[in-house]
């Protein structure tokens, strides 16, 4: 049976464009060429491309015009606004990053970066996980993906890291519960690096539960170790799931069975959030997962939400690098959303 899925996209997030500096730009001063380097061993600076592309959002977008699925709705999603954005980040960062608008320049050690269109593009990537949790709210449909760049999970509420500027994932949590009275939010991160910035922003918070499964330090961000669990009243909202690199479909399923589906039966959430990179595909980096793990994944989720919360699942893209994987991988899980089982 069909299933309303809401996809979210706006062009104006192909507007990050790191990449596409010259590099007799100003801001490829030798501090960063070396940053380059030992990030990226081998890398010929004078064709280096920086890996956040615009094409990361265009090849799952062309998947699923070109393959369209019964169902899918599409969305423009609004743009946060500065009091959304700083229910999860500092003022002052608020104030640095918008600053920004129309320059280039890089932010933090791991080449995280902007270029002219990046503030922009940020705002709209934030602002997508609040349009559709409205749209969820409201019961124009109880499912969505959002499609945005740049990605979240690494940026904290002080500073940016991980090619993260705001935390779409928690700007949306954040205004789930304080604008449209959902008591306990509930978010997997199933992306295979840690999602740090998440992890610091709701680590205080019992409201908000989040599971994270990645590949163990020191693989980056060299964080997420299993005894960080919270602090204060927030001890136990916080269940890290350090995997070896190399993972397959077998292990993220066993996260699921053995650690997601459990806590969020104690839990009891209002509402289901997933940090949805797809870099563990065996096409981009070091591990060995398939679109029909992601798929068993998505298909998990939705029947929890079911169970659980109405049905209320959304699902933000994160990480994921490999074009084709990326377009094999969204178009599979928004199949899944929109019934196909």
């Amino acid at each position: 049976m069909t299933t309303p899925v809401l996809v979210y996209y706006d062009t104006r997030m192909l507007g990050h464009n790191p990449h596409g500096w010259d590099p007799s730009h100003p801001a490829w001063t030798e501090a960063v060429k070396a940053m380059i380097s030992l990030q990226y061993p081998g890398s010929n600076l004078e064709t280096y491309s920086h890996p956040e592309r615009p094409d990361r959002l265009t090849a799952i977008v062309d998947r699923l015009m070109l393959e369209p699925i019964d169902g899918v709705r599409w969305m423009l999603p609004k743009a946060a606004t500065t009091a959304q954005l700083e229910r999860v980040h500092d003022k002052t960062y608020v104030a640095h990053i918008e600053s920004l608008d129309g320059e280039s320049c890089w932010l933090a050690k791991d080449t995280t970066a902007v270029s002219p269109g990046s503030v922009d593009a940020a705002r709209v990537a934030a602002g997508a996980g609040i349009s559709a949790i409205e749209a969820i709210s409201t019961g124009e449909a109880r499912r969505a993906f959002c499609i945005v760049r740049p990605p979240g999970h690494h940026a904290h509420s002080d500073r940016a890291s991980g090619f993260c500027l705001y935390n779409n994932l928690a700007v949306t949590a954040a205004h789930a519960r304080e604008s449209l009275g959902y008591q306990r939010v509930m978010v997997w991160d199933w992306d295979m690096h840690h999602g740090n910035g998440t992890q610091d922003i709701f680590y205080a918070d019992p409201s908000v539960l989040v599971i994270d499964s990645h590949c163990a330090a020191p693989f980056y961000p060299g964080s997420g170790l299993q005894d960080e669990t919270g602090v204060g009243a927030g001890v136990g909202s916080q269940l890290n799931v350090p995997l070896p690199v190399g993972i397959d479909n077998a292990a993220l399923l066993k996260v699921f069975d053995e650690v997601v589906k459990p806590a969020a039966e104690a839990f009891k959430p209002d509402i289901l959030l997933v940090s949805s990179g797809f870099d563990c595909h065996y096409l981009d980096m070091t591990c060995a997962m398939d679109e029909t793990g992601f798929a068993m994944l998505a298909q998990r989720m939705a029947d929890l939400a079911d169970e659980l919360c109405d049905g209320r699942l959304v699902l933000m893209l994160e990480g994921g690098y490999n074009a084709q994987a990326l377009a094999d991988s969204a178009h599979a899980v928004v199949k899944v959303l929109a019934g196909n089982r």
